[in-house]
């Protein structure tokens, strides 16, 4: 194969290009990158295998990008005896065209055209030799499976001598080999064995007829279980209806027995109340026997009371007869001495008033002076307040400022630490002034701009390094900081007002002296409460009348009045011991008469209480003796009791709780078997429906048929599988023995790829190549490296040359264009000339296309057809 023009229009990038290659030799096809070099080979795969009208994704990629156009891809080839033009269109207006020059001319279009041309590649085209011999851009340099190539088979065993007796030729080895590997391919895949087309066939019918018969016996089997549930439930329905009847009889014979049990609990409550009833009137007659007795008891006790209290009164009266008489006279007596306390009382008010003047004159004269010593205080107080108002600055302002100041002596230390430093000295009689000031002798640091100047002589400038800006900034800034908080305060420096702050902080703490003084003076009072104190007490002196001389001194007075009061208590105390007992005696015969008088009415009430008693027993028992009658509420309470017993034990001996217990269970035995016997008899009528359909859909017959099919299509497979087994065995039996044949002619493939290797790596080269014709290792001056440890140059450079190698061995009739797609981008240049001297001897060979970006790697091939794109 060989390819004499390819062009393309609207192809991706590619506006329209036409390329004419040499029949022989080497054609480079140079262009910059991205200029769709590499977009030609994917063009050239495109035209040979897709169809125009495809929509496929490979398709869609190759569209032009904003132009409403069809990709074009045309190309001139020659294939064996076929030499013809091929032309497709893409994407837009799809159409095939196919002219054919030799040997006969021929003019196609459409499906007909691609056919043909895959099959003029088929009969004519060694696919994976031409596949092999592309070494694309960025792609594995590795040659790909020549050992599946029957063209390079066919060169090497004519090469190694193979074609002898017994074996046959080349050619007609290969074609046995293909013609056998076509049947194997009637039956497996190519690639990995797997059942294809003939045996897939047979098998997907046998696995479908065994599909369906399954199904069909399936369906069969849940038929015939269909059956025996309907069976089963028809059997489970009649025990359950078996069961339901006897269980609705044992609930009717339970349901009577319940009654019956009614009936004895009626019995045990009406007996129970009787017993009650009997027992309560028991009660209430002993409570009333013993209520009479106790009637009785309590009016013999109330008849002894009142006589007791009675003369207990008499008693009370004569005494208190004679308490009133002494008591009369000692009230005569208290009237007295109370008019003699009155006037003791009345001289010690008077002299208690005089002694109150002289108080409230004393008081006076100590409001007086405390208060003179207030006002003094509080006047130098509000001077240090006015001292402390005028005094603005405080101990946060100057701590503040003292900061600044800190910031700035730190920021000059550290200055002056990193400045450099000048000494400067007179020598002379010339005056030398440093910065405007003149001086004999001095040293400083160069902060800034510093003046040294010698008047009439020398003027010098020296100014900070540019390492002292940042010093000489922040210096600056903290200056400017400080002097603003000084102007901000009204002052010139620290100290001023370091002095302010301190007068303040000293005032503040004459104000807190002054204020615990005051505090002190006034001891925890109030000045408007003391003011107020002197002016009641002057208005009191104004109003207060002089002190009477005759009146005597308050002791005096309170002596006087102290024994009245005493003589006066006694009386009381006597008079009030006389009424005491006089109201004792009084209350006692109160006590008494009322007591006398409670026990009269006891008694009355007591006699009522036992006549009551007495009327109500008669009534309820008349003619009954109290104990007959208790005797005879024994008698019935016993029979009461005895037929309590009784029921109680017919009520056991029916067992009333285990019959509740049976009557519930067997309620709700019927309960749940009545939904369950309908559910049944709904699951059955399902069962029987669905069996009646199965009879009628035919599956009996489909089960004959499948079985037919099933046979069919076993015997089907068997014999296709027969002969495929027989073609797999030949085709395994045929590859081992070219195998076994290729092991002969690797040596043929080797020494060409030395012969073409030497020149690059040297007289030394010798090449590993293993069955498959790849090289696995490369020796260079006796070092031996595997092929996969060598450099991406040198495994690049072998690969150029495995592929020249291949199409140099292959026969011209049988060959195909070796193309490289930007190689050698890792090789030296004197290995360069050397690939350039390999590729111009293929060339005279086989045709070799190279595409580059960079046309210098190639300017070394001798007789190289150059085309720029």
């Amino acid at each position: 194969m060989k390819l004499h023009r390819l062009r393309l229009s609207h192809f991706r990038g590619v506006v329209e290009r036409e390329v004419h290659f040499a029949e022989n030799g080497v054609t480079v096809v140079e262009g910059a990158n991205e200029a769709g070099k590499s977009s030609m080979i994917e063009a050239l795969d495109l035209l040979l295998e897709v169809r125009s009208d495809s929509k496929s994704a490979k398709v869609r990629a190759v569209s032009p990008a904003g132009v409403d156009a069809g990709t074009v891809v045309e190309a001139d080839i020659t294939c064996g005896r076929y030499r013809f033009t091929y032309t497709k269109q893409y994407n837009k207006a799809a159409r095939t065209e196919l002219v054919i020059h030799e040997p006969a001319p021929e003019q196609l279009s459409g499906r007909t055209a691609h056919d043909r041309v895959g099959s003029i590649l088929a009969d004519e085209v060694d696919a994976t030799l031409f596949k092999a011999l592309r070494l694309l851009q960025a792609g594995d340099p590795t040659v790909g499976d020549l050992a599946a190539s029957s063209a390079l088979s066919r060169a090497l065993d004519a090469a190694a001598g193979t074609t002898k007796a017994g074996v046959g030729d080349g050619e007609g080895d290969a074609m046995l080999l293909d013609a056998v590997r076509a049947e194997y391919e009637r039956y497996f895949t190519a690639g990995q064995g797997r059942p294809s087309r003939e045996l897939a066939s047979a098998a997907t019918r046998l696995e479908e007829a065994l599909a369906l018969s399954n199904e069909l016996a399936a369906a069969m089997e849940q038929l015939g279980g269909d059956h025996a549930r309907l069976e089963t439930l028809t059997g489970n329905r009649r025990e359950l209806a078996n069961s339901l009847e006897f269980a609705k009889v044992e609930l009717s014979a339970l349901t009577e027995r319940s009654a019956e049990s009614s009936g004895l609990q009626r019995q045990h409550a009406e007996a129970t109340s009787a017993a009650a009833l009997l027992r309560s009137q028991l009660r209430l007659h002993e409570r009333d026997v013993a209520q009479r007795a106790a009637a009785r008891k309590r009016i013999a006790d109330c008849d002894k009371a009142v006589d007791v209290t009675r003369r207990a009164i008499a008693t009370l009266e004569r005494k208190d007869a004679e308490a009133a008489a002494v008591l009369a006279d000692v009230e005569r007596e208290l009237d007295e001495l109370r008019r003699a306390d009155t006037e003791a009382t009345s001289l010690v008010r008077s002299a208690r008033a005089a002694a109150r003047s002289a108080n409230l004159v004393a008081r006076r004269d100590e409001l007086t002076a405390l208060l003179a010593r207030v006002a003094d205080v509080r006047s130098a107080l509000s001077d240090e307040q006015r001292k402390v108002a005028g005094l603005v600055h405080d101990r946060e302002d100057l701590e503040a400022v003292e900061q600044l100041l800190q910031t700035v002596t730190i920021t000059r230390a550290q200055l002056e630490s990193a400045a450099a430093t000048v000494s400067v000295c007179r020598l002379g009689d010339a005056p030398v002034t440093v910065n405007g000031a003149e001086t004999d002798e001095s040293e400083l640091a160069i902060t800034g701009d510093t003046v040294v100047e010698v008047a009439g002589v020398v003027r010098l400038v020296l100014s900070a390094g540019a390492e002292s800006a940042s010093l000489i900034d922040r210096f600056s800034r903290a200056e400017r900081e400080l002097a603003d908080a000084l102007a901000e305060a009204g002052v010139d420096d620290v100290a001023e007002l370091r002095g302010l702050v301190r007068a303040r902080e000293r005032a503040e703490t004459e104000v807190d002296n002054l204020r615990g003084r005051l505090a002190a003076i006034i001891a925890g009072g109030d000045e408007g409460a003391l003011r107020a104190e002197l002016s009641e007490l002057v208005s009191r002196l104004e109003v207060t009348a002089a002190a009477d001389p005759d009146v005597p001194d308050v002791e005096e007075a309170e002596r006087r009045a102290g024994t009245a009061a005493a003589r006066l208590a006694a009386a009381a105390a006597r008079t009030a011991e006389l009424r005491s007992e006089h109201r004792s005696v009084d209350s006692e015969l109160r006590i008494l008469r009322a007591r006398c008088d409670e026990l009269v009415a006891d008694r009355a009430e007591l006699a009522r209480q036992n006549d009551e008693i007495g009327s109500l027993d008669g009534a309820d028992h008349p003619g009954d003796d109290p104990d007959r009658l208790r005797e005879r509420l024994l008698a019935e309470l016993a029979h009461a009791d005895s037929e309590v017993r009784r029921v109680v034990a017919r009520i056991d001996d029916a067992d009333l709780e285990s019959l509740e217990l049976q009557h519930a269970n067997m309620q709700s035995v019927v309960e749940r078997g009545e939904p369950r016997l309908a559910e049944l008899g709904n699951e059955i009528a399902e069962l029987r429906t669905r069996i009646e359909i199965r009879r009628d859909d035919g599956k009996l017959d489909q089960v004959h048929q499948a079985e037919t099919e099933l046979v069919g299509a076993r015997g089907d497979f068997d014999r296709i599988n027969t002969r495929a087994q027989a073609a797999r065995l030949l085709l395994q039996t045929l590859e081992r023995h070219r195998d076994a044949t290729r092991r002969t002619y690797v040596q043929p493939f080797t020494d060409q790829i030395l012969r073409l290797g030497k020149v690059v790596f040297g007289p030394t080269l010798q090449v590993g190549v293993d069955e498959e014709l790849r090289i696995t290792t490369r020796t260079v001056g006796g070092v031996t490296v595997d092929h996969d440890a060598l450099s991406g140059g040198a495994k690049e450079q072998l690969g150029i040359i495995s592929r020249l190698a291949c199409a140099m061995l292959v026969d011209p009739d049988d060959g195909v264009p070796v193309i490289i797609d930007d190689a050698l981008g890792y090789t030296d240049p004197e290995r360069l000339a050397s690939m350039g001297a390999v590729l111009g001897h293929a060339g005279r060979h086989t045709q070799v296309i190279v595409l580059t970006c960079t046309p210098a790697r190639y300017s070394s091939v001798g007789g190289a057809h150059l085309v720029a794109v």
